[in-house]
């Protein structure tokens, strides 16, 4: 069944296509297209690196999840994952050289976007957490630091507002 994802801003693509950065994030959006599986089950299939996967397709709005109940009456019900999204309809207007500097966010090197990452907790833990803030302060142009926000798991993105993610389960 082919559903399609409506993307309207153009920082929303940075979950997306940042799903498609590493094989065991690859592996595990094209198994979830196909069957309903367990955490355990993915993990299984593809080691490490499964549960980041499913937080990003949950940031990116993509997760499905409901209960698979046991089949011993004993056990306990598990949650089980499925993709909701197999197309892509986008509808927004950027510069290429603001499209240009979300695609750079999005193959950051990890060691490199953990520390901006790290400087955006900073400046939210002192009090600065709108995106304006932000960026005039760490001198970072606005769509940047939007776009690291969407990709970052330790944040979260509310409009103009830049929030440290609470832990949470998939």
């Amino acid at each position: 069944m082919r559903r399609v994802k409506l993307v309207n801003d153009v920082v929303d693509l940075v979950p997306i296509l940042y799903m498609f950065s590493t094989t065991t994030y690859k592996n595990v959006y094209s198994a979830l297209l196909d069957d309903w599986y367990t955490l355990n089950e993915l993990k299984e299939m593809f080691g490490e690196g499964v549960e980041e996967a499913l937080k990003i397709l949950k940031s990116a709005g993509m997760l499905e999840v409901r209960w698979r109940m046991p089949k011993d009456p004993a056990g306990k019900p598990e949650k089980e994952y499925h993709v909701t999204y197999t197309h892509l309809n986008a509808s927004f207007y950027v510069s290429l050289i603001e499209l240009n500097k979300v695609l750079e966010v999005i193959f950051m090197p990890e060691d490199e976007f953990e520390e901006v990452v790290k400087k955006v907790i900073d400046e939210i833990k002192a009090g600065r957490m709108s995106v304006q803030h932000i960026s005039r302060d760490l001198k970072l142009e606005p769509i940047v630091v939007r776009a690291i926000a969407k990709r970052s798991l330790k944040l979260n993105l509310k409009g103009n507002i830049v929030e440290i993610a609470k832990e949470e389960e998939i």
